[in-house]
This record gives structure tokens, C-alpha cells and sequence, in this order.
């Protein structure tokens, strides 16, 4: 038998449920938040399940209200559940979705299979309770910091779901059923009112984030904001205000906002709020005084204020500090005042062109053109009539063209010198250096220079050119001269000996007619050589033997002579006692090493530079060399005169005996002090 009571225990849940209805449906229309709407549909869905209960309780059991009974229920957990995690952010499990939908199909197995049975909807409970379970587990885990209506739901919802697995077993028994609909109802009031005081925590505390946040901004602000009301007086001032105006913001407060501006500013300050009381915005750029006595630039942007009705309420600027841009602008215009001066006094052009050979467009160019070329920088730019190549002579245009596109291309400086025709037809030298401008992708922009007039330089480098060629042409005459003479005294000598019946007089005449004649290839070498050691020296050297061989009756063809000279710039104070002791050096070999051996006989000339910088000379023959029984000949000439021109020249010598023969090493210091 149906109890009196649970028709009245469910218009009770029922008439709760469309209260609820009506409420989150206006506040989703007012805030249009998406978890208000999920939560409106689940208790929508509860509303309709409550309804079909209702129906059941008057008639007997009907299939179909059955299915949307169980489904109702199934979808009022599922928007809930979901409403649930839309409002505390987080992202819905997948596996929530197949268990719902499993649900929906068991509604339907039930009805086939268990028609009438309260059991066999257990299923379908278990996942609501659950739904109802986990949605209070995220009620606990919502953060917050000032209110615990999160608490209360989350406990609430707990409860609640725990009871709704007890349907099955209590619903087909009235005494419980009245009992679990009472309870039921309970829950949903609780439930919904702890929703809504969690909604409402909720907002208050997102509006004390933004509060807080808005004062951040306001406070950590580059810019000065300064609100007043519609009489003047200020109503807000912030840090970045006071700090401009040198006092700190409480004192500004109340105080009117002529009284806070200089005299002689009041009458502009005094137009423009009448401006703001008209409705006019403004942007404008002002400096004054401020309380510390310091000189400030600003930018103010001015806006009007309105109360809810419409009527002016006061004004809001946003002031921008620009003291130190005005002090750089400031120090800018100075410098391209000083850049402009220096530029204007340039006895030469500086510019700007495009490269475009062989046309080189001006796009700037100085005053200095005008003295520079008889031609004003106006008939090159503006009131252009030529190109600056126009005026380059015809038989330099290829080396200008080819010394720019060296220096562009290597993204170097380039410096070249050419001949231009100035307006009067006269031609003028011209040295320029420039440089290829480049963007950051590495394309090129133009060309930037200074061209300067290189008569005097082209004239002082004639000047010194022709007198080189003077003192080169003097100095081989003298050369020329000093070999002649010696080649004069060696023939003497040579003659003189020939008359000399003493063998060692012979000997000494001799000795002393190759030492006259090196010296003198040394000069004939000089006259027609420049003295870097690689040319000077393998073609003294080559002379020397030759001449040497022919004295000792050789045969040139027994000889392996081999030179090896390294590229050193020689002074000429030390050609002649280097080209002596080559001399006695390569005579020794000739007298004393090659008649002891067969041929070949193989001799090498090594000269160069050590790792200390020193010259090292070393003569190389395949003679026995000295063994450790030879005794050196005190009275020997050439032994003393080696020795002598080797402290001539502070070096050092050294002799080895080595798998490749007999060498003897001078080494001597470049710089002669």
C-alpha cells in the first residue's frame, strides 16, 4: 500500500528542485559562466526525475517513465560531475564518458530483462552516487584562501552520493522511501546552497585577485596615474605621481589641482578642465618644476570621468615621465649640431651614394663639394643635373669601379685615388676612403666616405719619386764606378803576379786578386739587384763560384751546387763583409776539400733566419773536413780574416762534421748597432 507520505516527501524534493531551477538559471544568464550552466542542466535533469517518481507514485509502473526516470538520474550526475570540473579547471577523465554511456545502456537492458526490479538498477545508482562522491572530492581540492564553503559542499556531496546507493534497497519499501526522499530533499537544498555559497566565495575572492592585481598594476606602473573629481580636487594619486612631482601621494590627496601646478600654469590647466567638463580628451607635453626644485618633461593623456547616470564625475590623466628622453633628444640635437659643423668645415666631401657604377648616385653629399668640385651638392641631390661619376675622368673610372667592388665585397674599408674634371674644366687628384653600409641580413645598402683633394699629396709624392729615381740612378753609378776600379786593381794584381817568381808571394797576389774581385761583384750585383737577400744574394752567389771554379781550372759540370735563401731585406753595410766571407768560405772548399774527393763534388749555400730572429749563413761542402788530429793554420789569411769580419758583424762561427760533409755556420744579428 502506497504511504500518504511520499507523494508529499517528493513535491517537497520537487518544489526545492525548481526553486534551485530558477536560481542558477539567472545566474547563468547573468554571469554566463559554463559550470553554472552544466549545474543548471543537472538540476534540470533532477527536476525531471523527481517528476517521474511523482508519476510512479500515482500509477503503476510504466515503461517508458521508467527508461527516463533512470536516465534523468544518470544525466543530472554527469552535468553535475562535469560542472564540477569545468569550475575547478581541471580536465574531465576519458574513462568517465564510456561508464556514463554504459549506464544509458544498461537503463535499457534493465527494462528489458529486469522489468519492475529496484535491484537490478543498482548499476545505474552506483554510478550516480559516484558521480556525486567525485564531485565532492573536488569540492575539498578547490584552493582557497579566505572561505570554506567548499567544505561544506564537498562533505555535503559526500553524503549525498552515499545515500543514493541505498535507492535500490530502500525505494521499494514506503516507511524508507518517505524517509529517503525527505533525506533526498535535504540534500539537494543543502547541496545547492553550498553550490551557491562556493559560486559566491568564489567571486568574492576573484575580486579580491583583481583588486589585488589592478593595485599591483597601479602601484608598479611606468606611468603616473592622477584621478580628480569634478571639482579639481584629487581623489587618487599614485607612487609614480609623487615621485614626478617630488612628494609623496597622501599628501596630494584632497588638495585641488590648481594648487599643486605652478602660477604661471594655472590659466592652461584651468582651459583644459573645462575642456574634460565638455567631454574632450586630450594628449599633451608639458614641463615644469617640481616640489624638489627639479625640471621635468611629461605626457599627459587626459580622459573625462562620468557617474552611472551620465553626469561629468572628475577626470583621469596617465602621465608619462620623458625627462630622460628630453635630456637625450636634448643631447642628440647637440650632437648633430657638432656632427653638422664638423661636416660643413670638412675641407672635402663626405656622402652617401648608391652603388651603381659607373652613375655612384648621391644621396647625400657635403658643402664641401662646392670647393672640392665647383659643382653645389644641390646639382648632385636635389636639383640633380649629374652623377658624381659623370665628373670622374673616363681612364679612372675601371680602377674606382674595381677598387669599391674589392672593398664591398671583402666588407672592408676602401681607399683609392682619381682624377676628376671640376666645372671650370680644370682636373683635380682625389683621394677617397669609404666603406659598403650593410642591414642585418647582410644586403647592401649603399656607400658612406669622404673624399678629399690629393693635389699636394700627388705632387710631394712626384716630388719624391723623381728624387728616388735620382739617388737610385746616383748610387748605381757610384756601384758601377767602385766595380770598375776594383775590377782595375784585381787585373793589376793579376798582372803583378805573373811577374812574381816567389811561390808564395804568387799565392798572396792571388788570394788578394779573388777577395778585390768579389768585392767587386758585390757592386756589380748591387748596381743591377735590390738588396733582399732572395734576389741579391743566389745571383752574387752563382758569380762567385763561377768565377772561383774558372780560377781553380774546374770543370763546372763536376759541380752540384745548390742556394737556398730565405726573402730577408738586407742592409747594404752588411753585403760586403757577408759577400767576403762567402769568398773564403767557397775558396777553402775549392782549395782544400774538393781535390781530396771524386765527383761530384756537391756544394750548398744555405741563408736565412733562426728561431730567434738572428741571420744564419751556412756553407755546405762533401769534402773529409777537418778530422780530430787537424790543427788550424795560425798564419792562414783567410782563417783570420773569417774571424775577423764575423766579430765585424757581432755574430758567431761554428764548424760540423756530418753525414752530409763539412759545414761551417755564421750567424750574426740583422740590426748592426
Amino acid at each position: 500500500m502506497l504511504s500518504s507520505w511520499i507523494i508529499p516527501s517528493i513535491l517537497f524534493a520537487l518544489t526545492a528542485s525548481i526553486i534551485l531551477n530558477l536560481v542558477y538559471l539567472f545566474l547563468y544568464l547573468t554571469e554566463r559562466h559554463r559550470f553554472l550552466f552544466f549545474w543548471l542542466l543537472s538540476w534540470f535533469f533532477q527536476m525531471f526525475f523527481l517528476s517521474g517518481e511523482l508519476i510512479r507514485s500515482f500509477f503503476e509502473s510504466i515503461e517508458f517513465v521508467e527508461v527516463a526516470v533512470h536516465c534523468a538520474d544518470l544525466l543530472r550526475g554527469y552535468f553535475l560531475l562535469a560542472g564540477c570540473f569545468l569550475f575547478s579547471k581541471k580536465e574531465m577523465p576519458k574513462l568517465v564518458y564510456p561508464v556514463f554511456g554504459a549506464g544509458i545502456v544498461w537503463v535499457f537492458l534493465e527494462e528489458i530483462y529486469f522489468p519492475g526490479s529496484y535491484i537490478a538498477s543498482l548499476p545505474i545508482y552506483t554510478i550516480v552516487g559516484g558521480a556525486h562522491v567525485y564531485s565532492g572530492i573536488l569540492f575539498l581540492r578547490v584552493p582557497s584562501l579566505r572561505y570554506k564553503g567548499n567544505l561544506i559542499a564537498g562533505w555535503n556531496f559526500i553524503l549525498w552520493g552515499i545515500h543514493i546507493l541505498d535507492y535500490p534497497v530502500l525505494r521499494p519499501i514506503p516507511e524508507f522511501a518517505i524517509a529517503g526522499f525527505l533525506l533526498s530533499g535535504f540534500f539537494r537544498i543543502s547541496s545547492a546552497i553550498s553550490i551557491l555559497l562556493i559560486y559566491f566565495e568564489w567571486s568574492r575572492e576573484t575580486e579580491f585577485k583583481l583588486d589585488s592585481l589592478y593595485k599591483k598594476i597601479i602601484d608598479t606602473s611606468q606611468e603616473g596615474i592622477w584621478i580628480i573629481d569634478k571639482f579639481g580636487n584629487t581623489t587618487f594619486a599614485n607612487n609614480k605621481i609623487g615621485e614626478l612631482y617630488g612628494m609623496r601621494p597622501e599628501e596630494m590627496l584632497g588638495k585641488n589641482l590648481l594648487d599643486l601646478v605652478e602660477e604661471d600654469r594655472r590659466d592652461s590647466v584651468r582651459k583644459r578642465l573645462e575642456d574634460r567638463k565638455r567631454g574632450l580628451t586630450e594628449i599633451s607635453e608639458y614641463d615644469f618644476v617640481n616640489k624638489k626644485g627639479e625640471k621635468k618633461f611629461a605626457i599627459a593623456s587626459a580622459n573625462p570621468l562620468y557617474d552611472d547616470v551620465g553626469n561629468y564625475d572628475g577626470s583621469l590623466a596617465m602621465i608619462v615621465d620623458v625627462t630622460s628622453f628630453k635630456l637625450i633628444q636634448e643631447k642628440l640635437k647637440e650632437s648633430e649640431r657638432q656632427i653638422s659643423t664638423i661636416i660643413s668645415n670638412i675641407s672635402g666631401i663626405v656622402y652617401r651614394c648608391k652603388n651603381d657604377p659607373p652613375r655612384w648616385t648621391m644621396e647625400y653629399i657635403s658643402e664641401g663639394c662646392l670647393q672640392l668640385t665647383g659643382y653645389s651638392p644641390a646639382e648632385f641631390v636635389e636639383d640633380k643635373i649629374l652623377d658624381f661619376g659623370d665628373i670622374i675622368l673616363p681612364e679612372d673610372r675601371a680602377e674606382v669601379e674595381s677598387g669599391v667592388s674589392s672593398g664591398v665585397e671583402k666588407q672592408v674599408p676602401y681607399q683609392i685615388t682619381y682624377r676628376i674634371r671640376k666645372k671650370d674644366g680644370t682636373i683635380q687628384w682625389c683621394f677617397e676612403q669609404g666603406v659598403g653600409i650593410f642591414d642585418s641580413d647582410g644586403a647592401l645598402l649603399g656607400l658612406e666616405g669622404v673624399i678629399i683633394d690629393y693635389s699636394l699629396p700627388k705632387k710631394a709624392e712626384e716630388l719624391i719619386s723623381n728624387s728616388l729615381r735620382e739617388k737610385e740612378l746616383l748610387l748605381r753609378e757610384i756601384h758601377h764606378r767602385v766595380k770598375n776600379y776594383m775590377q782595375v786593381l784585381s787585373s793589376l794584381i793579376g798582372l803583378q803576379s805573373e811577374y812574381a817568381t816567389d811561390q808564395n808571394a804568387r799565392k798572396v797576389l792571388e788570394d788578394s786578386q779573388n777577395r778585390i774581385a768579389s768585392m767587386a761583384m758585390i757592386h756589380e750585383t748591387l748596381y743591377s739587384k735590390s738588396v733582399e737577400s732572395r734576389t741579391f744574394l743566389p745571383d752574387y752567389i752563382r758569380k762567385l763560384i763561377a768565377n772561383l771554379i774558372r780560377f781553380f781550372e774546374s770543370d763546372e759540370k763536376n759541380f752540384l751546387i745548390e742556394i737556398e735563401c730565405d726573402s730577408i731585406m738586407l742592409n747594404q753595410s752588411i753585403l760586403i763583409p757577408l759577400g767576403l766571407i762567402l769568398n773564403e768560405l767557397i775558396t777553402n772548399s775549392m782549395k782544400h776539400a774538393f781535390p781530396k774527393i771524386e765527383n761530384p763534388k756537391k756544394l750548398r749555400v744555405e741563408f736565412g733566419l733562426d728561431r730567434e730572429g738572428f741571420a744564419r749563413l751556412r756553407v755546405t761542402d762533401n769534402g773529409p773536413g777537418r778530422t780530430a788530429d787537424s790543427q788550424p793554420k795560425k798564419d792562414s789569411l783567410g782563417t783570420e780574416l773569417i774571424q775577423l769580419l764575423t766579430h765585424q758583424l757581432k755574430g758567431k762561427t761554428s764548424e760540423t762534421n756530418g753525414p752530409e760533409g763539412y759545414s761551417v755556420t755564421i750567424r750574426f744579428p740583422l740590426v748592426q748597432k
